[in-house]
């Protein structure tokens, strides 16, 4: 090669280097040059882009940019050209049809792996909308840091500042909500700041918005342009923390990223057991930021929510449970409709609303509350404040938070009528001192008012009854031992009704008072009763008569029960004697419970015997010890001794004060004692302070229960009778003994065997009796039996003995109660004598245990083994296959074995 064509190499060479470096440059500049000259024309729906490419494009978008963010998003309007092929015009056309009415700029992107530079954007256009503006949604709920009311629109509106009212369960209340706003966030998009999440039934007033052509906003709303808001109380956000949020059935849950057009996906969570599949996969709309998912169809399970492209919550739904019931499905058009609500939450706010049989709330007729803390609530209607017409009602509550909603049976309301009022008995008889039952009927009315004497009688009192459980009846209780000036300061102490769902009514709801009290306890003698309706002291409707008749001693009893027998209220006392387990008795075995029974009149207030239990029977306050008095002194002191005396001041009192009877319980062997050193047969301090002494179980004593006349009782105790009334009665100790009627007890060997004894220990002791081999008897054998004292203080019970042999010996023994153990012998023989009975049978089934298995055979003597019986006849038999001969044979076999064994 020449020198020139060397160089001419080079030179060439050279050039291309330089070219393809020229050319590099200008491909990156063309990257930041981009396009030019973009502009947009608008015609009907479509939207035309053009632009000035540098032709070394590898691709470009055109977009309108509905989000006025100033660059291209995923999701805005757009069409990309991918084969551009060095074309330096851009021409694309957009279907803007889905776009709300609006301002928008447009805008290209070059080279779309590096958007940040190559987004030019160009002039604005406008699209216009020939249809009505409409309403899409209207959602109330907290996008994670506020609280917002956003209304979603079709297009671009204008003309809302000033014309969105606010209303709550009807009452308009757009200053106390709104907090700012509201601001159009983005075409069509407009958000409301408010100052709390309020709940119950929200709803937007949007009369006068227009959209920017100026068609007014009528399409989504009624006829009076209001549209309901969905409150969303649960809110998702787009922070891809996955946790579990509970929501109640029913309740709307919120899915919110902040931006318009955000994909929402919300799906069964398939780890949950018994999972029933759920999918749904939505947006929040091209001019809202907010997803609504309700819970009302949807199963309790837990359900994933995600926003975008991440799973950001899981959403347990839970049941909430609601619940509604009355009191009283039937009232008048004067009573209360109560009832009450329950739900599995305390936090729930609740709306309570009255319907009539249309399904229309009654005018005042409802009340929003909170439940308290569990989840209870108890409310009221008053049908006469409401002015309820006769008819067919409901109550219906309503979750406001949830919108969970429950309706009650239905509650048929009556005219109410005239009300009246009367007494149930036209003659009530009782004794001075006594508490008396005065029985009120009310009809068409709760309340009555009862005037008891006159200021011509001497007495004078008012009280006001409320029927609270609509039976129609009220037992008001007078306390006629407080019918003096020192006993009535606190009408709750004169007056009180039998049952607790019944009142007495005082101050502005009715009157208790004593007009006219009395000097001593009121007088035997015929007094008048009133009663009316309402409240007010005035014209009676109906009389009666009480009769109070002087009260005193009718009878006292002394009783025994076994020890530890239970009798701490009128319950088990009846129950005893019912059973046979407090019986009659003037001997009773030292160490089982004494009962002494009062049958005495004019008590029952001083006592305070309303209740089962009297600890008042023995409060010398009362007058216990001055106007009535029990002793119990002993009447066979030991030589040269004063009698003792027993102190049964702590000693129970069961009252039955209906039968005007008193039952004083105490056990005999720590009963305290002393000596009665002044003969008078009263306790006094001295004697107390002298010591106590102990009761024996041969002591006797006598019991006497004595009401004072008016003349011995001090003045700062109540007289209960004009002139003395007593009552005695009295009884000894024994020592308890148990005793087998049989000695030895001998039995045959077969089933339904008896052993029977007797015991003076209290009737309805439990005993056991114990049956068990001895001697050389083989096998060896134990049987149990459990018996019961009857009230003649007889026992027996039934043994099997088919599997022992005839010879066999055993011991029996009788344990329980406060007597000491009892043992005799017992012989299993060849025929016993029996006995036919009268007697109630007492047996019953043994337990049996046996032991080894050797035999041996004795001889044995004959006894009999019986019931207790009202008439015996005694006969002779034997055992079927243990005769003469057996017997005779068995003894030969024995001694032949024995002479065998011998040898």
């Amino acid at each position: 090669m020449t020198r020139n064509k060397q160089i001419r190499a080079v030179l060439l060479a050279a050039l291309m280097v330089f070219s393809v470096f020229a050319g590099s440059i200008a491909f990156t500049g063309s990257a930041a040059a981009d396009a030019s000259n973009v502009s947009g024309t608008v015609s009907d729906d479509t939207v035309y882009v053009n632009a000035t490419l540098s032709g070394f494009e590898d691709n470009a978008t055109a977009y309108l940019d509905t989000n006025d963010n100033g660059q291209f998003d995923s999701g805005e309007l757009s069409t990309s050209n991918t084969s551009l092929g060095g074309d330096t015009e851009l021409n694309e056309t957009l279907d803007a049809s889905s776009v709300t009415a609006g301002t928008y700029t447009v805008g290209v992107v070059t080279n779309e792996s590096d958007p940040s530079a190559a987004d030019v954007q160009g002039n604005s256009v406008t699209l216009s909308n020939n249809d009505e503006p409409e309403l899409i949604s209207a959602v109330h709920y907290n996008d994670g840091s506020n609280d917002l009311l956003e209304l979603s629109f079709n297009e671009e509106v204008d003309n809302f500042a000033g014309n969105i009212e606010v209303y709550q369960d009807g009452e308009e209340v757009t200053n106390q909500v709104v907090s700012s706003g509201p601001t159009q966030n983005n075409p069509g998009q407009l958000v409301i700041q408010t100052n709390d999440l309020y709940t119950g039934d929200i709803v937007v007033n949007l009369e006068g918005v227009e959209d920017t052509e100026g068609n007014e906003l009528e399409e989504g709303l009624d006829d009076d342009y209001n549209s309901t808001v969905t409150v969303a109380t649960v809110t998702v956000t787009d922070d891809n923390s996955v946790s579990v949020t509970d929501a109640y059935k029913g309740e709307t849950v919120a899915a919110t990223g902040g931006s318009i057009g955000t994909a929402v996906e919300v799906e069964s969570d398939d780890s949950q057991d018994d999972v029933e599949s759920f999918f749904r996969s939505g947006s929040t709309g091209s001019t809202s930021a907010v997803y609504t998912f309700d819970t009302s169809d949807r199963e309790l399970q837990r359900y994933n929510i995600t926003i975008g492209n991440t799973l950001d919550e899981k959403i347990q739904v839970r049941d909430l449970g609601l619940e509604v019931s009355i009191d009283d499905l039937n009232v008048t058009d004067e009573d209360l409709i109560e009832g009450t609500v329950n739900a599995n939450s305390d936090r729930e706010n609740v709306k309570i609303a009255l319907l009539d049989d249309d399904g229309d709330e009654v005018d005042d007729g409802s009340m929003t509350v909170d439940l308290n803390g569990q989840g209870e609530y108890d409310f009221e209607f008053n049908a006469s404040d409401l002015d309820l017409d006769t008819g067919d009602y409901t109550v219906e509550v309503t979750d406001t938070a949830s919108g969970v909603s429950v309706e009650s049976d239905t509650i048929t309301v009556e005219d109410a009528g005239e009300g009246s009022a009367d007494f149930g008995e036209a003659v009530i008889t009782e004794q001075r001192g006594d508490v008396v039952s005065i029985p009120v009927t009310v009809e068409n009315t709760d309340t009555a008012t009862v005037s008891i004497g006159s200021f011509e009688q001497g007495y004078a009192a008012n009280v006001t009854v409320e029927d609270g459980n609509d039976d129609g009846e009220v037992i008001l209780l007078w306390d006629s031992s407080k019918s003096t000036a020192s006993g009535n300061n606190n009408p709750s102490s004169v007056f009180d009704v039998e049952d607790s769902d019944d009142d007495i009514l005082s101050g502005n709801d009715g009157v208790a008072e004593v007009g006219l009290a009395t000097s001593n306890l009121i007088d035997a003698g015929d007094y008048d009763l009133e009663v009316r309706t309402g409240s007010a002291v005035s014209d009676s409707e109906n009389v009666a008569t009480l009769v109070m008749e002087e009260g005193g001693v009718s009878a006292v009893r002394t009783w025994t029960a076994p020890a530890g027998e239970s009798l701490t209220d009128l319950d088990e006392v009846t129950e005893a004697l019912e059973n046979g387990n407090i019986t009659e008795d003037s001997q009773i075995a030292f160490e089982d419970q004494v009962v002494v029974q009062i049958e005495a009149s004019g008590l029952e207030g001083t006592t305070g015997a309303q209740d089962d239990e009297t600890p008042n029977f023995f409060a010398t306050g009362n007058g216990y010890d001055d106007s009535y008095r029990l002793t119990i002194n002993q009447t066979n002191p030991d030589p040269n001794r004063d009698p003792k005396i027993l102190d049964v001041a702590n000693a129970s009192v069961v009252a039955d004060g209906d039968n005007d009877t008193y039952f004083v319980v105490f056990d005999s062997d720590e009963i305290d004692a002393y000596r009665d050193e002044n003969d008078d047969g009263v306790l006094q301090t001295s004697e107390k302070n002298a010591g106590t002494v102990n009761v024996d179980d041969d002591d006797s004593f006598n019991v006497q229960f004595k009401m004072i006349e008016e003349d011995e009782v001090s003045s700062s105790n109540l007289a209960l009778v004009d002139d003395n009334s007593s009552a005695t009665d009295s009884y000894e100790h024994v020592e308890p003994e148990h005793t087998f009627d049989a000695d030895p007890v001998n039995v045959t060997n077969a089933a339904d065997q008896m052993i029977s004894g007797s015991s003076n220990v209290a009737p309805g002791t439990e005993l056991t009796l114990r049956v068990e081999s001895d001697g050389d008897t083989q096998p060896r054998f134990l049987k149990t039996a459990t018996v019961y004292v009857q009230a003649d203080g007889a026992f027996s019970g039934s043994f099997d003995f088919s599997e022992q042999s005839v010879g066999d010996t055993f011991t029996v023994t009788a344990d329980g109660g406060v007597a000491s153990d009892e043992e005799v012998d017992g012989n299993v023989v060849e025929s016993v004598e029996t006995s036919t009975t009268t007697a109630v049978d007492t047996t019953t089934t043994a337990d049996t245990t046996t032991t080894a298995d050797t035999t041996t055979t004795t001889e044995a003597t004959t006894t009999t083994a019986a019931t207790t019986t009202a008439e015996t006849t005694t006969t002779s038999s034997q055992t079927p296959g243990f005769g003469v001969v057996v017997a005779l044979v068995a003894l030969v076999a024995a001694a032949l074995l024995a002479v065998r064994r011998d040898n």
